[in-house]
């Protein structure tokens, strides 16, 4: 335990040091250092999600501060100890998933709802279309010419789509719930103590398996989300200093679906705004203090 402890105050006082460096490194102007393609880097989330690697994939979209100071957060955490109660607790609500009957006791609570939901459904769907197609046909709709006809041209793919699917088919809803909880098995996770004798790094090693579960499971039900992440192009429409606009475009259902959105650089890469709070307290000093300087300036 002692050495574990120096371990932590060790890794602490390394990003105590590092302090200085990482405050001088964001004072360097962007042009003054190699500034990576935005686009490439948004393609490679998407290669990283495609592969199943969480770890990488988690370590990738956050910014190095970060993800030292979660990793430092978490041993320390790891220092704590487990009380009964949270024990029970844990091992009470992973049981839910991992027993051997864990499959059996979702369907008897869930298959009473897909029978009485079955009624319902095509009534609900038609009603679903009909506002779709109703709200892009409206002026009213907030929503660019563009993006109109964006949404439009995907629209038939996804009625399609949600007029073929059986979403309450209780066979595959079951088949859903086999890939998962048998995911949640081999995570090898049973009990608050095996979570705790886990580095942040292995347990993320460890989820992976279930993050490919979940791309299985939505191929059930029609929604092949690697073959999205396959699709995805990004544009850089515009970049200035630590700021670029982006725009990100996948097929979904045979119609590609676009986004726009701001990405900032941060420790040398690029995130998406309002993704992270790290690094984006400094822009919104700034913004706050030209605001009362206009007030100021107003009286």
């Amino acid at each position: 335990m002692k050495a574990k402890i120096l371990s932590l105050a060790l890794m602490a006082a390394g990003l105590a040091g590092a302090a200085p460096d990482l405050l001088a490194a964001s004072a360097t102007p962007a042009a003054a250092i190699a500034v990576p393609d935005p686009a490439l880097q948004m393609q490679e989330w998407a290669r990283l999600f495609r592969q199943g690697d969480l770890r990488a994939l988690v370590q990738a979209m956050t910014p190095a501060g970060k993800w030292e100071e979660a990793r430092l957060m978490y041993e320390l955490k790891r220092l704590d100890e487990i009380g009964e109660h949270d024990r029970a607790e844990f091992a009470e609500q992973i049981e839910k998933i991992t027993a051997p009957d864990a499959v059996e006791r979702i369907m008897a609570e869930i298959e009473p709802k897909l029978v009485e939901a079955r009624a319902q459904w095509p009534g609900a769907m038609m009603m679903g279309i009909g506002a779709a197609n109703f709200a892009l046909a409206s002026p009213e709709t907030r929503i660019s010419d563009e993006q109109r006809v964006m949404l439009q041209t995907a629209l038939p793919g996804v009625q399609q789509w949600v007029s073929s699917t059986d979403f309450l088919s209780a066979d595959r809803l079951r088949e859903a719930l086999e890939l998962l909880t048998d995911a949640a098995r081999a995570t090898g996770i049973d009990e608050l103590d095996d979570l705790q004798n886990l580095s942040l790094e292995e347990v993320l090693d460890r989820a992976s398996p279930v993050l490919a579960a979940a791309k299985n499971a939505a191929r059930l039900y029609g929604v092949d989300l690697d073959a999205m992440a396959d699709s995805l192009q990004v544009e850089v429409i515009a970049m200035e200093g630590d700021t670029a606009q982006l725009r990100s475009t996948v097929q979904v259902f045979g119609a590609p679906v676009w986004h726009e959105y701001e990405v900032r650089l941060v420790e040398g890469r690029w995130y998406p705004k309002g993704s992270i709070h790290h690094g984006h307290h400094d822009h919104d000093h700034e913004d706050a203090i030209e605001a009362d300087a206009a007030v100021e300036a107003e009286g």
